[in-house]
Parts: C-alpha cells; structure tokens; sequence
C-alpha cells in the first residue's frame, strides 16, 4: 500500500510539473509619447519574456498625435509593409499562452475603417481579430484570444483589411491616419496589454520518468487487483 501510494505521489507530481503555468503580462504605454516616435519600448510582469516593443512597418509614415504611435500612409493595402508590430522574446525552454488583449485605437475619417490582429504563428495568414473604426472615436477592445506554444520571438501585427475608410467611405487617403493608444476602462489603464501564461517546455527525460512512474503505478494496481 506505502509503495502505491509512493508512486501515486511520484506521477502525479511530475505530471503537476510539467503541466505547472505562471501567469504573465506584456504592456506598452503610450501616455507622453509624441505618435511619431519611431518605436516605444515595453514592459514585461516576467523575467522570462524580454525585449518588448512596438513599432511600424517600413511602408507606413510616422505622424504626431500625442499619447500614442501614429501612422499615416495606410493607401497601399500592403500587408507586408504597412503594419504596426508588437513583438516580444520568450526565453529559451519556455513557451507562452497568450489568452488576452486590451487595446485602445483611434483612426483619423480618411484613415482605415476596417483592421486585423495577425500574429507570427501561422506567419501572419489568419485574422485574429477585426477592428471596425467608426469615424474619429476612439475604440477600446476587450480580445479573447486562445494562442498556445508560442516560442522565441512572438509578434503581432495590425493591418488594413481593406479599402473602407473609418468615415464609411471608400478610399483610404495617403494623408489618413491609425494610431494605437491605451486602452480605457473608466480611465487610463496605463497602456495597452497582452496577458496570458508561461510554461516550461519539459526535458524529455522528465517527462519519460513522469510516464514510467504511472506506467509502473498502472502494474502494481493490476496486480493488487488480480
């Protein structure tokens, strides 16, 4: 019985620790910043997730608005250009589960009526999420997001999905604008924010003794029973 109990303790110790997660946030805030500074740095709630930033791509502008990043240039409808980038580094032997994000978005009424949250695990092909920008409001989004395994370096992009303007009409000007700035409950929440959990990716020989160890509580059970 002391033996069973041994192993009962021993598999369903390890299986705890292999499936052990802490909880983590990334946030950018925007409050001070001038919209056309080139990048704005972030911070991370983990040790274990590094470098966090937010920037534009190459084929968007840069353009003042105060407490946010600011772009112009939206017309070219080139997805592979015209982005704002957040990025982030998980460190080696962990991976993350990003489960959320809060975010507040304004566009300027020639600006881009119609975004999409895209992210480097499946290289940016599917929409995540869809921003619907209705004229010069801004918009504070609340997104649910089930994103697991991610490793090294995680990204995610906003684009253009299409041609539609935040005013409703069509025809994104070059002058019109999209800027990120932070999400609002009641009041600042002091920046913009990707929260979710950490996991250690299990060493292959921990994770054979946590199936050894069940697979000979398995027997010695059979055996008791026959």
């Amino acid at each position: 019985m002391k033996t069973k109990l041994l192993l009962l303790r021993t598999a369903l110790g390890l299986a705890g620790a292999l499936a052990s997660a802490s909880p983590f946030a990334v946030n950018y805030d925007f409050a001070g910043e001038p919209g056309d500074q080139t990048s704005t740095a972030g911070t991370s709630t983990s040790l274990l997730v590094s470098g966090p930033i937010v920037d534009r791509g190459p084929g968007i502008g840069a353009t003042s608005a105060g407490n946010s990043i600011s772009s112009n240039g939206w017309d070219a409808l080139d997805p592979s250009e015209d982005y704002f980038s957040f990025r982030f580094e998980v460190d080696s032997g962990y991976f993350a589960n990003i489960t959320n994000l809060k975010i507040g978005t304004r566009s300027s009424n020639t600006g881009p009526g119609d975004l999409g949250l895209v992210y480097s695990g499946d290289n940016f092909t599917s929409t995540l999420y869809t921003f619907t920008q209705s004229g010069i409001n801004f918009l504070n989004s609340d997104i649910q997001l089930n994103l697991a395994n991610l490793t090294d370096e995680v990204e995610f992009r906003i684009i253009a999905l299409s041609d539609t303007r935040a005013d409703g009409a069509t025809g994104i000007t070059s002058g019109g604008t999209f800027r990120i700035v932070n999400y609002f409950a009641g009041g600042d929440t002091g920046g913009i924010t990707f929260s979710g959990t950490l996991e250690a990716i299990p060493e292959p020989s921990v994770a054979l003794m946590a199936l050894l160890g069940i697979g000979i509580l398995a027997k010695v059970m059979r055996r008791k029973t026959q």
